[in-house]
């Protein structure tokens, strides 16, 4: 699963990994974040409707939010969709089939362990600058009449690779040759193209427990932390 991750990159960045997608994006930077949560807004890439072979860089609440929910208040449910069920739940099947996004991170967190054994553990590309999850995205609109909220989802699959010593699962993680099919294809394509990604090469380390508050934020968090043996404890 994927419960916390970061955000370093550029738009430069992005696009010298993925040129086979335009991008349309705000002339500032992203802003560095080290903890983002459920709830929080940061930023996905919609495929633009109108221009084929173009996302559009958007602000995004994490926790999808189905548009026949009477509220918003489910998010924290809906922050992760199993890629072996999102295309017939019924909180994410109107997305698989039609509004699948892509989602930049740095990295993730996952906590393995149990109770106050719990570790956190940060997880980066082993070479890359840019993690693209993939992604599930929802317009909702209040019946009152208020602003809609646009909010996402991070597929996620059985673990692979090393990272499965600490959890069970996964985000879906997109190389940039199969993003432009993700966001464009339909969904039995991306059923397929699921089924296709490879690997991705990660690595990990150990980092300080203060990542567990929503609240702390800065370049500590992500910090490689000295633990006493270098066995890594299963979740």
């Amino acid at each position: 699963m994927c419960g916390r991750f970061t955000r370093m990159y550029t738009w430069r960045e992005i696009y010298s990994m993925y040129m086979g997608i335009k991008l349309i994006h705000p002339d500032e930077d992203p802003e560095p974040a080290f903890n983002i949560a459920p709830t929080q807004l940061t930023w996905a890439l919609v495929p633009d409707g109108e221009r084929q072979g173009t996302v559009v860089a958007q602000l995004l609440r994490w926790g999808l939010v189905p548009m026949w929910s009477k509220d918003c208040k489910g998010g924290y449910a809906t922050i992760n969709a199993r890629v072996e069920s999102a295309a017939t739940k019924p909180a994410f099947r109107g997305a698989w089939k039609q509004r699948r996004c892509l989602v930049p991170a740095s990295g993730y967190y996952e906590w393995p362990g149990e109770g106050s054994a719990k570790q956190p553990y940060f997880i980066k590309p082993a070479a890359d600058p840019v993690l693209m999850f993939a992604g599930l995205y929802e317009r909702w609109t209040p019946r009152d009449g208020g602003p809609p909220i646009d909010s996402f989802a991070i597929v996620t699959m059985d673990a692979a690779g090393p990272v499965a010593e600490m959890h069970d699962r996964m985000p879906l993680i997109l190389p940039p040759e199969l993003c432009r099919d993700w966001v464009e294809g339909d969904e039995v394509a991306a059923a397929a193209l699921a089924q296709a990604a490879p690997v991705p090469n990660l690595q990990f380390h150990a980092v300080d427990k203060a990542v567990g508050n929503v609240r702390n934020q800065g370049e500590r968090l992500i910090a490689p932390l000295e633990v006493a043996t270098a066995e890594t404890p299963r979740s």
